[in-house]
């Protein structure tokens, strides 16, 4: 996906839809996946031994792309009626299944559970869902494109949702334990005290306007950094996920983690394309959070919705190595 000039723009508004406006992803440490014995095709799974296709009611609808192999990481999704519908399990459980195939071997079971992205002055898009369901560590198989199923029950009944999505050589993103890109996100210090020139949100949050990344690093202070553009997101995600970073900071005060709110459009415009600090990143989709220690090196990192209390353990974690 190309992320340079006015393109970027046209590439974020192209893949987020094809997340039907939905969800994002935090890519955890770990290993490659290990073997597995034989057991059910995804077709047996989905209760149609012997099919060559997977077809399903439902659709699994990832909140995120940089999903790269070798890696286990925590797979946030919804599940979609295909009129676009939420659908939620019956108590928020469930089963992930991942194949290449609907003949192949299943990888699975991986438990699912449901979080709340709810908390104190969290503003939702009124289509927007306030909850996603959540897969950890799983182990991510070969670069290629995967079926993945989703088993669960509606009003006691059995259902199925499944997608494919495309697991990568590599991450889009900088890894964990890289180092955190120095880029001089703005300041109010910059405009004068007027956050809405650098800022979308509204209110503007002026506690997330306060440090630029580059200062930041070079303190050798740890920070959570939100790149985020309330006004013109494409996954009606932005505006809560910035709310929620504003919370956790609240939470945290007085530990000495910082936290930057960062737009992703130069000038908030999206005809200008990305912003430097985007490009610097490698962002392929927004919006993102990333937890950085005092070392300058990236520690957790979620793609699209976290929770306060996930990015409230990052954030600990992170003070503490």
């Amino acid at each position: 996906m190309r992320r340079g000039g006015s393109g970027y723009a046209a590439s974020v508004r192209r893949a987020v839809p094809l997340l039907l406006l939905i969800v994002v992803s935090c890519v955890a440490c770990g290993g490659s996946s290990a073997s597995r014995p034989a057991g059910p095709t995804l077709a047996a799974v989905l209760g149609t031994p012997g099919a060559t296709t997977v077809v399903t009611p439902d659709l699994v609808v990832f909140g995120g792309t940089d999903f790269p192999t070798g890696h286990a990481v925590r797979l946030p999704f919804q599940l979609f009626q295909k009129d676009g519908k939420v659908v939620q399990p019956d108590g928020g459980r469930a089963l992930l299944y991942l194949a290449p195939s609907a003949d192949a071997t299943a990888l699975g079971p991986y438990p699912v559970r449901e979080l709340s992205l709810a908390g104190h002055g969290v503003h939702f898009d009124p289509a927007g869902p306030q909850t996603i369901l959540v897969a950890d560590a799983v182990p991510l198989p070969a670069a290629g494109a995967w079926y993945a199923v989703v088993t669960f029950t509606v009003a006691g009944e059995q259902a199925a949702a499944s997608n494919q999505f495309s697991i990568l050589p590599r991450e889009a993103t900088p890894p964990l334990g890289s180092s955190a890109p120095a880029t001089a996100t703005p300041t109010l210090r910059d405009v004068g005290g007027d956050g809405q020139k650098i800022s979308t949100q509204r209110p503007v949050d002026a506690s997330l306007l306060q440090h630029s990344v580059k200062d930041l690093l070079a303190k050798h202070r740890p920070f959570v950094v939100v790149f985020a553009t309330p006004r013109f997101c494409t996954s009606r995600l932005c505006g809560p996920i910035v709310d929620i970073v504003g919370n956790v900071q609240r939470a945290l005060r007085g530990t000495g983690l910082a936290f930057v709110h960062a737009e992703i459009y130069a000038n908030l415009d999206p005809q200008q394309g990305a912003s430097p600090w985007v490009l610097a990143w490698g962002l392929p989709t927004e919006p993102w959070v990333f937890v950085v220690n005092r070392q300058g090196r990236i520690t957790a990192k979620f793609e699209g919705a976290v929770t306060e209390q996930e990015l409230t353990q990052a954030g600990r974690a992170a003070l503490a190595g």
